[in-house]
């Protein structure tokens, strides 16, 4: 007796049964006539379905992919558990568009590979067919997704077009996220040829990530991406990470290790400009001095802007923080550069000398990121760590004291007199004692909270800070309503209890 192709009409899967008038579905056990699965539509043609197939591939071969679109859709409507033609029928449209100049999105990529596969546990194919078929599409998935992402970084190349790069590598995670829940027995993710190529996948989808939130030079600038593509990134990242390391425990999705390169090649350019800097400053220098000139200001927005790109890279992109000598290296830069953010700067006018230093507020912003380099930094190379917290402590203490010293004789014998008649040099004098307080603050460990250096230059540093707060409380008479009436004082009496606790704990 012939058999017939069937679709049950109660649970949706294929089989085959012998021609008759009682048909029973050997997945759900329900029974039914022939004679209402015919009217339901419910018979498959088999013989033309494989001929329309054979058709199809005709075109698709041929690379006339307009055609072979329409007959694996005959093939596809008349068999709709036919995920061959479910798959080609896809294919066939990203080709046909490919060939017309269109960029397909993850999003078409995706339905490529997963509305196939949401077919195959209707088809009744043998597990050796499906897992034939999967090794087919998720290979060519991972093939148009590196296309894509390619595709993105050549439209979107010009630093102009930074923002809709990172939105369009957003949205390529966030269209590839649903290869995270597809059914896993159908994926058969438990076959290693078949894990390696979805996890080609997710590291893909991982590159792209990493360039959403890395920055990207434009010529002195740097273009950083918004917190909130940093923190979809990083969402996504994690997703796709657990999902990874669900079939494959221990597995770590990298991605960032052309991120370093590009980090360290712009911290080279920092460095030069702060050598270039100290040729233009090497005479003030040898007196504690700074210059204002334009080289100052190019190496200060390096610097910051190298110590930010230090801190995105190591704990902002996905794949970051793995330890290793790329990133200690990096951290180390990061040190370098955030000397040259805290140093205060030492100016000499008609008046006598200046102190500036980062206020309050900025360093408490900084010491967010400079508190976790250096807890990163503590476990990988904890000399190089302490060394340079000793350093920066020295050099800061240097630069206040010679200030303090140089101008302390005179402040002593007129301050007064300078306060009884609130003249210019009474502002000059709150100035500099205010500057030498707020140098003073980066040795708090509010700002640093790596503790374990509690010795030398930082002890140093916070007494000259005491003193200078001590000095500028006196010229105040110990009236705080009279500081607090001055907004750019406002946190001194608050910087002074810091500097106090902190000398305590310290002794």
């Amino acid at each position: 007796m012939p058999s017939i192709h069937i679709i049950c009409a109660n649970c949706g899967k294929s089989f085959v049964a012998a021609r008759g008038e009682e048909v029973t579905c050997p997945y759900c056990g329900k029974n039914f006539t022939l004679t209402e699965l015919t009217a339901q539509g419910k018979i498959v043609d088999a013989d033309k379905a494989r001929s329309d197939y054979a058709t199809a591939h005709g075109y698709f071969d041929a690379g006339d992919y307009e055609m072979a679109g329409i007959w694996f859709g005959k093939v596809r409507k008349a068999d709709p558990n036919n995920f061959f033609a479910e798959y080609f029928y896809r294919l066939s449209d990203i080709r046909r568009k490919r060939q017309e100049g269109k960029l397909c999105g993850a999003e078409f990529i995706m339905d490529l590979l997963l509305e196939p596969m949401a077919k195959m546990s209707y088809s009744g194919q043998p597990r050796e067919i499906c897992r034939g078929f999967l090794l087919n599409a998720l290979s060519e998935t991972s093939s148009l997704l590196s296309a894509l992402y390619d595709t993105i970084g050549a439209i979107y190349g010009k630093p102009e077009d930074a923002d809709s790069a990172r939105q369009e590598y957003i949205t390529m995670g966030n269209d590839c996220r649903r290869i995270t829940v597809a059914d896993r027995r159908i994926a058969m993710l438990d076959d290693e040829e078949i894990g390696n190529l979805v996890i080609s996948i997710c590291e893909t989808v991982v590159k792209a990530l990493v360039r959403a939130v890395s920055f990207i030079p434009v010529g002195k600038a740097l273009s950083q991406p918004s917190a909130e593509i940093c923190s979809e990134a990083k969402t996504l990242y994690g997703v796709f990470s657990h999902f990874v390391r669900s079939f494959r425990p221990g597995f770590t999705l990298a991605g960032s290790d052309a991120v370093y390169a590009e980090n360290a090649a712009y911290d080279e350019e920092a460095v030069r400009s702060i050598a270039e800097y100290d040729r233009i400053n090497k005479q003030n220098a040898r007196k504690g001095l700074s210059t204002a000139c334009a080289q100052f200001d190019d190496m200060m927005y390096r610097t910051r802007s190298a110590f930010d790109y230090v801190y995105n890279t190591v704990f902002v992109c996905p794949g970051g923080n793995a330890g290793g000598e790329s990133e200690r290296a990096l951290l180390c830069d990061a040190l370098i550069f955030a000397e040259q953010i805290v140093m205060p700067r030492v100016y000499a006018d008609q008046d006598g000398l200046t102190v500036t230093a980062p206020d309050f507020d900025s360093l408490i912003a900084f010491s967010r990121k400079f508190g976790a380099i250096a807890e990163e930094l503590k476990a990988l190379d904890k000399q190089s760590l302490d060394a340079s917290l000793e350093d920066i402590y020295e050099k800061i203490c240097d630069s206040v004291r010679l200030a303090y010293n140089a101008e302390q004789p005179r402040m002593r014998r007129e301050i007064d007199e300078d306060c009884a008649r609130k003249n210019k040099m009474y502002f000059h004098y709150r100035n500099l004692l205010f500057g030498i307080v707020s140098a003073s603050a980066f040795a708090l460990t509010r700002i640093v909270p790596y503790t374990g250096h509690r010795k030398g230059g930082r002890i140093r540093l916070l007494k000259a800070g005491k003193q200078a707060a001590d000095d500028l409380l006196y010229i105040f008479g110990h009236r705080l309503e009279e500081i607090e009436k001055v907004p750019k004082f406002r946190r001194l009496a608050e910087l002074y209890a810091c500097i106090n606790t902190d000398l305590k704990a310290m002794a």
